[in-house]
């Protein structure tokens, strides 16, 4: 056992690089005591602040009985209002949900998955009901405006992530994040649960076949694999069509913006004309929604051909053939061609 290890974040801190050091993080050798050098200040994102926090709250749980402290986070101010350190256990900044928030952002926040469910059994509605408020007050808040096909598009995209989360992860609860940047027509909603993860979640339907945590997540972006709640708001077919949650969401996000989608040892992201799959080791689900703010109007048009080639797939699949991650990466691929 070594005295002292030294954990220094990386340079940069985008998914992709912070999910490679998380990994290699996790595979630290047993100390007595290990410093995480936070160092210099530098741009944390929404997705970033869940995952580090993630990844943290584990490795320290994971080595309870060495000493765990933390250098240069002093000069993290924004996380820390955000609540990012608290988040892991350190006592510095806001604690999650303590921030007021702000037209541009949604500070990190904790969602109980308990109450969510217990709040639709007092009032007698389906836990969808519940979950599409909670995403229509995060799109309203994040935009500024009570309606418009940006707030009905955040509105959708925020619920059907949610809803997963109440539905399939088993997490008690769901943090979520969320950030507005105007000037650059881009809106950033990450969302993190330390569940049982996509792959476990799956095999409650024998339907699918897949052999690993990249197949699962592959899987998982198709249609009619996500059950649908309906919810509170009366919409289009396309917004409510069944179990087309994750297909639509990452579809919509695919115009100029980015979906990924990390859980055990897989990570994917999707943009609109590329596939990338992302080194992981995450216990649970991390999912992150990019959008370009000036295509929602145009995603409102799109609607109805999304869903119609999400029909057309799952009709050329036959309701007793096994979904496998082959002919989910197929689909993928075809997106892109």
């Amino acid at each position: 056992m070594e005295d002292l290890v030294k954990i220094v974040l990386p340079s940069r801190l985008d998914a992709v690089t912070l999910s490679a050091f998380c990994c290699e993080m996790h595979k630290s050798p047993e100390a007595k005591e290990y410093v995480v050098d936070f160092g210099r200040k530098r741009i944390l994102p929404p997705f970033s602040m869940l995952m580090l926090a993630a990844h943290l709250r584990r490795f320290r749980a994971a080595r309870a009985d060495a000493k765990c402290r933390a250098i240069n986070f002093e000069n993290h101010t924004y996380p820390a209002h955000m609540g990012l350190f608290k988040a892991f256990g350190l006592d510095h900044g806001n604690a999650p949900g303590e921030a007021a928030g702000s037209s541009s952002y949604v500070p990190i926040t904790h969602l109980d998955t308990a109450s969510i469910i217990n709040e639709a059994i007092e009032r007698g509605v389906n836990p969808g009901v519940i979950v599409d408020s909670q995403a229509n007050t995060l799109a309203k808040t994040l935009t500024q405006s009570q309606a418009g096909d940006l707030v009905d598009t955040l509105t959708f995209s925020i619920r059907e992530i949610i809803r997963n989360v109440v539905e399939h992860s088993e997490a008690p609860f769901a943090a979520i994040c969320a950030q507005y940047w105007p000037t650059l027509h881009k809106v950033e909603v990450a969302i993190v649960d330390d569940g049982r993860g996509i792959r476990e979640a799956l095999s409650d339907n024998d339907r699918h076949e897949y052999e690993n945590d990249r197949d699962a997540v592959h899987i998982a972006m198709m249609p009619g694999i996500s059950g649908n709640i309906a919810a509170g708001r009366s919409r289009d077919d396309e917004w409510q069509n069944s179990g087309y949650g994750l297909y639509m969401t990452n579809r919509i996000c695919r115009q100029g913006g980015t979906f990924s989608l990390y859980s055990g040892s897989a990570g994917l992201q999707l943009a609109q004309n590329a596939k990338l799959d992302v080194p992981c080791d995450l216990k649970g689900t991390a999912v992150s929604m990019v959008f370009d703010t000036r295509t929602a109007s145009e995603i409102q048009e799109k609607l109805k051909q999304f869903s119609h080639d999400g029909e057309q797939w799952t009709k050329s699949q036959g309701r007793s053939e096994k979904l496998t991650a082959s002919t989910a990466s197929q689909m993928l691929t075809r997106d892109f061609q």
